[in-house]
């Protein structure tokens, strides 16, 4: 009831006001960020645009005055004017007289001239004349002569009461003919007779829009129409068509819109805008560090939170309850060195004390228990492990003698090939019965490890049928093997010396007990809840196993375990996720089968 008591009491007076405060702030950082984060920066931004953007303007208008002034000079020119008035007056498909003729002709002649030379300079891409009816009197380019631009919409809308040299906006696509178009009114006398047609290039301008360093990295100034669509960008005309969305009203705007700070201001000079821009996640990096000085304060309440719940009742009554239940169920888990720690008092020191005593006692008991038991298995291990290994050992080395003094003796017998036979067959089941020996010193040492690997069946299936070849020697036993087609194409996940060693067990234990007659290998693929198993059966007809006998095969050194490697065997198919089968009769022979999954399960 104490320990309820101080739970609820911390609960109450610490735990829960601060929680609260944590929440609190918690909401408050989330509602920032994503409801007044942006909103908050919207005039940050605006001070290093403006300062930008009023260089940029004031470099863009000088440029359009510069040559709204120069055409207004080309239009005030009177070879220009003369040559015009002619050339206006001149009536489309009306035949004229010879002399009228060489006189529209010399005209067209000396403007044309005029406007190819001011081409030269560079400063422009196209000039030609227009009559007020829209032909194209004379031009720098001879291709474009009398055709009729009465139809295309800057003559329509800027040709009406034209008083000076005006922008229209931007020619052509983005292809070598881009350039400026500009509109310069003629005169004689207070007649406007045509008008002169300019298109300008746009690599300057370009220029202009270039910064030597931006204070935002993705800080950058374009030109658009009144309408938001893109015309220039530093490297010249945009690669496609963009249009921003910003307001159309007022002079100078700032703002924010789609992820993009921007700040937008109209030219003099022009019917254009400057629109500066510049990514959210690039404006708000220096607040970044306010929302982790934020997220720091944050931390620091939960922080002291933990801290002040750690060092109040839990640390005085309830940490160390619990700390004795939980070392009183690790004991009876099975656990003999369990540490309950220190920070008791009063009551619980005694009750600490107690407990020990009493683990210290059980402890007793069951290492003297430990230590009798494990004097008696011993002695009977160590009897049947020698015992076993007398009966292994003897027979494999009688016959390896035996069939060597043969030889020694000088027999010339055209047998001596199979006795050699005999003979390497004798040596490899005897270092193979090491082996096992050595496996089950592992086993008993608990280092029993699984190395996955991928690998195909059927080839391993022939290296076992090439080793049991070699163990037959000259005993009458006919060796079959086959391997299912299926397995032939599929790779198998599994230990692949693990599964090898199984399989030789079976076959070393199926030769060894038959004298004459056949040894069976059979690799196939089967399916079983979904899970796809490979399984190898090794049959043989030789003495088989007595019934009494079969249940106990398995076990390590057993009285009556046919072989030490059937012991492995039944351990490497269980890491492996598989099982071993077994079926014998006396007399009849046996068929040991160990099923395994494709993608084996390794039980470490």
């Amino acid at each position: 009831m104490k320990v309820k008591f101080f739970q609820r009491v911390n609960t109450r007076i610490s735990l829960l006001p601060m929680s609260i405060l944590l929440v609190i702030l918690i909401a408050g950082g989330i509602g920032f960020y994503f409801f007044g984060y942006a909103r908050s920066l919207q005039d940050f931004h605006k001070g290093y645009f403006i300062t930008l953007a009023s260089e940029k303007k004031t470099a863009f208008d000088s440029w359009f005055a510069y040559h709204k002034s120069d055409l207004d000079g080309l239009s005030s020119l009177g070879i220009l004017k003369d040559n015009a008035s002619i050339l206006a007056g001149a009536q489309p498909g009306v035949k004229l007289k010879r002399k009228m003729a060489e006189q529209i002709n010399h005209s067209q002649a000396l403007i044309s001239k005029l406007l190819e030379d001011k081409t030269l300079s560079g400063r422009y891409k196209m000039l030609s004349v227009i009559s007020k009816d829209g032909r194209v009197i004379s031009s720098s380019r001879q291709d474009i002569l009398n055709a009729d631009w009465s139809g295309r919409d800057f003559f329509k809308q800027k040709t009406v009461d034209l008083k000076s040299p005006v922008v229209i906006g931007f020619y052509g696509a983005d292809g070598a003919d881009y350039g400026i178009e500009m509109l310069s009114p003629v005169f004689a006398g207070s007649e406007q007779i045509a008008f002169i047609h300019a298109v300008l290039p746009v690599k300057e301008l370009a220029g202009f829009l270039k910064t030597e360093k931006s204070f935002y990295r993705t800080g950058k100034i374009d030109v658009t129409d009144t309408d938001g669509n893109l015309l220039l960008v530093k490297d010249g005309a945009p690669q496609r068509k963009i249009r921003y969305n910003i307001p159309k009203g007022g002079h100078d705007i700032s703002g924010y819109r789609d992820d993009i700070f921007f700040y937008a201001v109209d030219l003099e000079q022009a019917p254009l805008r400057l629109v500066g821009t510049a990514d959210k996640s690039d404006v708000t990096r220096p607040f970044n560090i306010l929302l982790i000085g934020y997220c720091s304060l944050v931390g620091a309440v939960l922080l002291m939170t933990i801290i002040q719940n750690s060092y109040l009742a839990q640390r005085i009554i309830t940490k160390p309850i619990y700390r004795l239940t939980n070392a009183v169920k690790s004991f009876s888990f099975g656990d003999l060195n369990v540490d309950m720690g220190k920070g008791y008092k009063g009551e619980l020191t005694e009750l600490k004390k107690s407990i020990e005593d009493m683990f210290e006692d059980i402890k007793a008991r069951e290492e003297s228990l430990r230590e009798n038991i494990r004097g008696r298995e011993k002695t009977r291990l160590k009897s049947m492990f020698f015992s076993k290994m007398s009966r292994e050992f003897r027979e494999p080395l009688n016959n390896i003698i035996g069939k060597v003094k043969s030889v020694l003796d000088g027999e010339t017998d055209p047998s001596r090939k199979a006795i050699i036979d005999d003979i390497i067959g004798a040596a490899q089941n005897t270092l193979r019965m090491m082996d096992d020996l050595i496996e089950l010193s592992r086993l008993e040492e608990g280092t029993f490890s699984m190395s996955p690997e991928k690998f195909n069946m059927c080839e391993m299936v022939k290296e076992v049928e090439d080793a049991a070849r070699n163990l037959i020697g000259s005993k009458e036993i006919e060796l079959i093997a086959d391997c299912q087609d299926v397995l032939a194409d599929k790779a198998v996940y599994a230990d692949r010396h693990r599964v090898k060693q199984i399989l030789e067990n079976f076959t070393t234990n199926a030769i060894k007990t038959t004298e004459a007659g056949t040894v069976t290998i059979l690799s196939s693929s089967i399916v079983k809840d979904g899970v796809e198993y490979m399984e190898v059966s090794v049959a043989d007809t030789g003495a088989g196993i007595e019934p009494e006998m079969l249940e106990h095969i398995f076990e390590e050194l057993s009285e009556q375990q046919a072989s030490i490697g059937l012991a492995i065997a039944k351990k490497a198919a269980d890491a492996l996720g598989g099982k071993i089968d077994v079926e014998s009769a006396a007399g009849k022979g046996s068929v040991f089968t160990v099923t395994i999954p494709l993608k084996a399960i390794i039980y470490h």
